[in-house]
């Protein structure tokens, strides 16, 4: 299994933007501010649509027949700053909902229009978090969407809590979304639900790759002071508890600002404590710095594995002198994973081969984020289906909680997850290598607890020379 990167980079002075945003309690977010399980089986071909923004009303109820109200969904997201490659292909990816969601949607015999409101964020979560207001204030959206990173979603799920509006979020560590916000066993999520892996996607998948190399099994971490770091860095439900019950010793060497520009202190410290193992969550271009000057400063550890920066076919062209090469990473999708979508059964291949192939994919490469983000709206068409009243906030959220349903993105199921309201999907291995024509690709060095996914080889250790 493999994805293509171009050979050069598509990052700007925009995307390259540092994120400027401290983690956020649960307090301060809102100051901004026994059935079967639905989708187990085949739904019909979908209906829907995505009706024209000057004509659609605000959702308030339907009579019979078709309905005069429109259905509202928000969706947020960071289409620009750095994090945008976790949306690079949401143009594809909203032109195959609102092609879906075309006829309208039938609820107990009603069809109702749909009107897709998209935002960006900016990578912003003080913007998230406005947004979120006043989709919920002024749009009066009857269901709120985000994803990609606790950044975008946890603004967003703060006003949903604070103002008791369904809301579907995706994309980010669920401990994150859940502890890092402030929510717990206490104080439990009233308005949300959540999918995507949570630490133990990396803490219990990376110790697969190491195991893979003979190394001093000393791991130097790069936890930023963000929403993602502190989830991370948490002593009794982050990472380190995880690989050490593995048999590795974490080197934390202290939390650090996105867009730091000068990572010396860190590298130090991992070599001060022969540090051979990296692993980490930093945004793209911090991760591009550090792993540079790791480089420039003797630093060669023998194996990495990095969540968030690597994810995406944009960064590793962009570190120089081929220094990609070889830098590992949990992965949740790709062409020869087991999914296919609700909508039509369009498999991750298909859905590759057809993103390729679009005016909105031309000059881009398939990323792993974006089909989760169209599982957004798989998810969310069958919650308002089977709410009986898209209208009645209760009875859509209520919906969730019963689903447990097959997307493009994977197995959706909020009937058993770790914590209520939050569904959680598995991880494999991923390594980025440069073929011999000069393109990036990634493959599978480990399938993780990914069912059925075939392994294309074992993980190469780091090569220096």
């Amino acid at each position: 299994m493999t994805q293509h990167a171009p050979g050069n980079p598509r990052w700007v002075s925009g995307r390259r933007a540092a994120l400027v945003a401290a983690p956020f309690s649960a307090a301060a977010l809102l100051a901004l501010a026994a059935c079967s399980p639905v989708g187990s089986e085949d739904d019909d071909a979908p209906t829907a649509a995505a009706a024209d923004d000057s004509t659609a009303d605000a959702g308030s109820g339907g009579d019979g027949g078709m309905a005069a109200e429109t259905i509202k969904i928000g969706y947020i997201a960071p289409v620009t700053g750095a994090l945008t490659g976790f949306t690079d292909g949401d143009p594809y990816m909203l032109s195959v909902v609102r092609e879906q969601f075309a006829d309208g949607i039938t609820i107990d015999g009603t069809t109702y229009e749909v009107e897709i409101l998209d935002r960006d964020s900016g990578s912003d979560a003080a913007k998230a978090g406005e947004l979120a207001q006043e989709l919920i204030v002024d749009e009066q959206v009857d269901l709120l969407m985000a994803t990609s990173t606790p950044e975008t979603v946890n603004p967003v799920v703060a006003q949903c809590e604070a103002n008791a509006v369904p809301c579907l979020t995706a994309n980010a560590p669920w401990q994150a979304v859940v502890f890092g916000a402030g929510f717990g066993p206490d104080n439990p999520l009233e308005w949300t639900h959540h999918f995507f892996f949570g630490i133990e996607g990396f803490g219990d998948i990376d110790p697969l790759a190491w195991d893979q190399i003979d190394t001093n099994k000393k791991v130097g971490v790069l936890w930023p002071n963000d929403s993602d770091g502190g989830a991370f860095r948490n002593p009794d439900t982050g990472y380190t508890p995880l690989v050490e019950a593995h048999g590795y010793t974490v080197v934390d060497p202290g939390a650090y600002e996105n867009g730091t520009a000068d990572f010396t202190s860190i590298i130090q410290t991992f070599k001060d404590n022969d540090v051979e193992i990296i692993a980490g969550i930093p945004i793209p271009p911090d991760f591009v710095t550090f792993w540079t000057q790791a480089a420039q400063q003797g630093f060669e550890p023998k194996v990495a594995t990095v969540g968030k920066a690597l994810f995406f076919p944009t960064t590793v062209p962009s570190i120089p002198d081929d220094l990609g090469e070889g830098l590992a990473f949990a992965t949740w999708w790709g062409p020869t994973f087991p999914y296919e979508s609700s909508f039509d059964g369009t498999t991750p291949q298909e859905w590759i081969d057809a993103f390729s192939a679009s005016p909105e994919g031309e000059g881009l490469v398939w990323n792993q984020a974006t089909p989760l983000n169209g599982a957004l709206f798989e998810v969310a068409k069958v919650g308002l289906e089977a709410s009986g009243d898209p209208f009645d906030k209760d009875a859509v959220h209520a919906a969730f909680d019963d689903i447990n349903m097959m997307t493009l993105g994977g197995q959706i199921d909020f009937t058993s997850g770790p914590f209520p309201g939050i569904a959680t999907i598995p991880t494999a291995m991923g390594q980025w290598e440069k073929t011999d024509e000069g393109e990036w690709e990634w493959v599978v060095v480990d399938a993780g607890d990914v069912p059925d996914l075939p392994v294309d080889r074992p993980i190469a250790e780091l090569d220096w020379s």
